[in-house]
């Protein structure tokens, strides 16, 4: 299953990308229509706000229900009924009629995307070596950041066009479409295992978890989306209300953050071709815990903190490559569980630090300074800490 030459590896990159994708495209894609859908349903901002922290909380526990399956059933059966599940959500949400059933109508959309999450990130430690997946992940991230370029801007023309139902009519239809790669291109790397018992799905965590090396990847990779979720939940309240942007300003900054991402991952993915995995990682978390430190203590100008969420996500893309693949090094023989217990892990996190924005920021710029920075500072900490015990 091992790409032969550079041209199958394009292929690979460019079909997992396209359905991991779908996880950052339905957070972004309706960020610019927080508004209209609150008018039209005369809903406050916090309920606003709790639609994303049940996508958060769908994707958080629905990873773990995909793991034990991978490893049972392999790749593409899960992954076809779990783009079913999110294509069906999708059309739920398009006639939603208040914002209690789009929250819940979100959480199961969360479970269907979590099958593009977790299958991908196994199918590539099942090809490559640690090294290897870590660069290749690097370049996934250029395939999956335009999602998040092109989300707010196909949001608001849609939402300006045709009315925020419109968005989640979108979404159906991309569904559909990862659908048909799903069948039809997405390796098998690993067939049904009738020896994999669904049974022992908790003490297969467990052992997981006992591996140091993957325990200290996933949280600091756990915190370092927390981070980048905080930002995401308060980013409409904080532009829309406290600065009175425009939704296509906000969409506008929004791209130009998603950009810096992708850049920041082909820079890793080039520093990567000249050192080794481990010791790069421990010295790229400096950057966010200096960017972290910045938040805490700067003044909340609109510029200020514009530069610094900008610079976080950017760290968030030298990042992320890194911690997975370090993360998935030793989980060779259960790529599917591991896969769904980082996500889980890393995805946990972040529903934590949206809940505590939505519940608490009120449109404060800096109680979401405070949330990012904490969460760069204490990533830094953690790989600093585990790394002389390891």
């Amino acid at each position: 299953m091992r790409p032969q030459n550079k041209k199958d590896l394009v292929f690979l990159i460019l079909i997992l990308g396209g359905i991991i994708a779908i996880g950052p495209l339905t957070i972004d894609i309706y960020l610019p229509a927080f508004n209209a859908i609150g008018a039209d349903f005369g809903s406050s901002e916090k309920m606003l706000q709790l639609s994303l922290t049940s996508y958060f909380l769908g994707i958080t526990f629905g990873q773990l229900l995909y793991g034990p399956i991978v490893d049972r059933f392999g790749k593409k059966l899960p992954l076809f009924l779990g783009l079913s599940l999110f294509a069906i959500a999708s059309i739920g949400c398009y006639y939603c009629t208040n914002i209690e059933q789009m929250v819940i109508l979100r959480f199961f959309q969360a479970i269907g995307a979590c099958s593009g999450m977790v299958i991908p990130r196994a199918i590539v430690r099942d090809i490559f070596s640690p090294q290897e997946s870590a660069r290749v992940s690097s370049h996934l991230i250029l395939v999956i950041g335009i999602a998040p370029i092109l989300a707010p801007l196909i949001g608001n023309f849609l939402l300006e066009q045709f009315g925020w139902r419109a968005i989640f009519a979108f979404l159906g239809l991309f569904s559909l479409f990862c659908l048909l790669i799903a069948r039809f291109a997405v390796p098998e790397t690993k067939g049904a295992n009738k020896r994999e018992k669904i049974s022992q799905t908790f003490p297969r965590y467990w052992k997981i978890l006992r591996d140091r090396k993957f325990t200290t990847s996933a949280l600091s990779g756990g915190l370092m989306t927390g981070g980048l979720f905080a930002y995401v939940t308060g980013s409409p309240a904080i532009y829309l209300d406290f600065f009175e942007l425009s939704s296509r300003y906000y969409g506008l900054i929004f791209s130009l953050n998603a950009i810096g991402f992708v850049i920041a991952s082909q820079i890793n993915a080039y520093l990567l071709k000249k050192y080794s995995l481990e010791p790069l990682l421990r010295k790229i978390v400096i950057l966010p815990f200096c960017i972290g430190v910045a938040l805490i203590f700067c003044p909340a100008n609109f510029w200020v903190m514009t530069l610094l969420f900008s610079l976080f996500l950017f760290s968030c893309g030298m990042v992320f490559p890194n911690v997975g693949a370090s993360a998935l090094t030793n989980q060779g023989e259960h790529s599917g569980s591991a896969s769904a217990l980082l996500g889980t892990i890393q995805f946990g996190l972040a529903a934590i630090t949206s809940f505590l924005v939505s519940k608490f920021s009120e449109g404060n710029v800096t109680f979401v300074a405070l949330v990012v920075g904490s969460c760069g500072i204490m990533s830094c900490c953690i790989q600093q800490v585990f790394k002389k015990r390891r």
